[in-house]
């Protein structure tokens, strides 16, 4: 199993602009590094300039070339190791940390995918780690943090562990 491990700065990241646009989707990259069999995540950068729906983002990729262009200039040791989006959870249509087929088609092989399920939040949950997932309440939603990455140039995906200690207090 592939172990990704969330800094708090991600998480801040991932959740809170999940949070801000709840109802719409965002997205944004990963920064950090591989391991030999796992990945660690130090910062995730959202794109503010997308076109967003409660089930689509359009990105635009001159801006994205730009983004691209700085991280790989500016993040010394750290590389775009993959992305992260968000999943809506709207009326009786509960969201799940699961890819869709799309997001799996757009996903490159040695790359990781994140997605922030939001749902409204029904009671308090401390923030924990499932078996795949971290998740937790804040404010007025239920959130869970969800990973896959592609398995060869297929159509294949296998699920990540996602790891968040400075969260759950659990170490791995």
């Amino acid at each position: 199993m592939v172990d990704v491990y969330l800094s708090l700065p991600a998480f801040l990241t991932m959740v809170s602009s999940a949070a801000e646009v709840y109802r719409q989707e965002t997205v944004g990259y990963l920064v950090g590094y591989p391991t030999k069999s796992n990945f660690v995540v130090e910062y995730a950068v959202p794109f503010q300039a997308v076109d967003s729906s409660d089930s689509v983002v359009y990105v635009d990729e001159n801006r994205t070339a730009r983004i691209n262009r700085i991280i790989n200039r500016l993040a010394e040791g750290l590389e775009i190791v993959g992305t992260f989006h968000s999943h809506a959870g709207l009326g009786s249509r509960k969201a799940l940390p699961l890819p869709s087929e799309a997001d799996v088609n757009h996903v490159l092989p040695d790359e990781i995918e994140l997605i922030v399920a939001l749902n409204p939040k029904k009671k308090e949950v401390r923030w924990q780690e499932g078996n795949y997932t971290v998740y937790g309440t804040v404010d007025d939603l239920h959130v869970e943090i969800g990973g896959f990455m592609r398995t060869g140039s297929g159509r294949g995906w296998k699920r990540l562990h996602i790891n968040c200690s400075p969260i759950t207090g659990v170490r791995p």
